[in-house]
């Protein structure tokens, strides 16, 4: 996609309204009626946009109003837990159309993505889909960036992206644009984007709670990465050596009550006998994450803090609201703690905000730095004879 930044703007105010009159985009971007319409002729020439009818019954001319088409392109997603990546195909609409989960146990990075791919090919393949749709692949990874070009150290649980060749591996592999971006950031964009919130909550964190404690921000409209990639990670808050409202420590919590629990889907079949230690934890997690709320209030000043990550719904509306129980002091004298929510996507949140990424990139304008070159991590494909 080859488009200028006032086409990104329209598209991206289009993305927020779902179905909006020209004159609302003229208003909404400062941009003159012809300049919109003229724009507005070219999205809707490459297919991006169609334009609906919206009779209300009064008398006059019936409003037409613009929208985006859902499946005129489609974007990738890829999560990682610790034995599986799950693979997403998901559309403009932040629909996951399908999506397949794939054994990386004992898998290096070369693999990993070998398998990635030959996912994505397949389900275009079920699908229908020509490869010419597919925006991106975008990578929600569990590891900390040493550059804006290289993961340094993935979290242990992941040793497949441990040897320093994720890039290298993605890059000779996949056949459409790819993306990294740590999980936290990516959830926080995929929830920006389709949480649905209108307006959008700006800035917006995120608490993601995987294997460990991440996190993410976005902040005028675009994720906020730091200078390596590596900003809004709250886990720093808990000593690894001590509890803490992570992922990994509520499965050690459950197998020391004597459940076997290896990963986040084992969490969907607990037995009703799981109740009191699953109880004990969302206390003890809430009580820790309130520091979170504090400390992010403090430094973001966010509209909306939001808790999501890999918990099971239920799980996550539980910690929301034990975190909500505690007396959260404000960060500084007559201000309160942030608002918190708990995530809309709920456990799809990751897979969203992976395929998010190539979306954010190819059609929004805060994805184009002020110097007009790209502000996430992308990588273009390996070229092929």
């Amino acid at each position: 996609m080859d488009l200028s930044r006032n086409e990104r703007r329209l598209v991206e105010l289009i993305f927020v309204g779902k179905k909006i009159a020209r004159v609302d985009l003229a208003e909404r971007s400062g941009m003159t009626g012809a300049s919109v319409t003229r724009l507005i002729g070219r999205l809707l020439e490459i297919g991006l946009l169609i334009e609906v009818v919206e009779r209300t019954g009064a008398q006059g001319q019936p409003r037409r109003l613009l929208s985006l088409r859902a499946d005129r392109y489609l974007s990738a997603g890829i999560t990682f837990s610790v034995s599986r990546m799950e693979v997403a195909i998901v559309d403009l609409a932040g629909k996951i159309l399908t999506s397949r989960s794939v054994d990386i146990e004992t898998s290096t990075a070369l693999s990993v993505a070998g398998a990635a791919q030959a996912a994505i090919a397949a389900m275009l393949t079920d699908l229908g889909t020509p490869k010419d749709r597919l925006l991106g692949v975008g990578c929600s990874v569990p590891g900390n960036f040493g550059t804006m070009s290289n993961i340094l150290k993935a979290h242990s649980f992941f040793p497949a992206f441990d040897d320093g060749e994720v890039d290298q591996a993605f890059k000779a592999t996949f056949e459409a644009p790819y993306y990294i971006e740590n999980d936290g950031t990516a959830a926080a964009l995929g929830e920006y984007v389709f949480g649905g919130r209108i307006p959008q909550p700006d800035p917006m964190f995120f608490i993601h709670i995987g294997h460990g404690v991440g996190g993410g921000a976005v902040i005028d409209g675009r994720p906020y990465r730091g200078v390596n990639g590596n900003a809004c990670l709250p886990g720093v808050l808990y000593p690894y050596d001590q509890p803490r409202p992570s992922g990994q420590d509520l499965f050690a919590t459950l197998n020391g009550a004597g459940f076997a629990i290896h990963d986040f889907i084992d969490l969907d079949r607990l037995p009703d006998s799981a109740e009191a230690a699953l109880e004990i934890w969302v206390e003890r997690a809430g009580k820790q994450l309130s520091e979170t709320v504090r400390v992010a209030t403090a430094m973001f000043d966010p509209a909306l803090i939001v808790l999501g990550g890999r918990l099971p719904e239920l799980v996550t509306d539980r910690l929301v609201r034990a975190i909500s129980s505690q007396p959260i002091l404000g960060p500084s004298r007559g201000l309160e703690a942030a608002a918190v929510e708990a995530s809309r996507l709920g456990p799809r949140a990751g897979a969203i905000g992976a395929a998010c990424i190539p979306f954010f990139a190819s059609l929004f304008s805060a994805a184009v730095a002020d110097d007009g070159s790209p502000y996430l991590n992308g990588r273009k494909p390996k070229s092929r004879p």
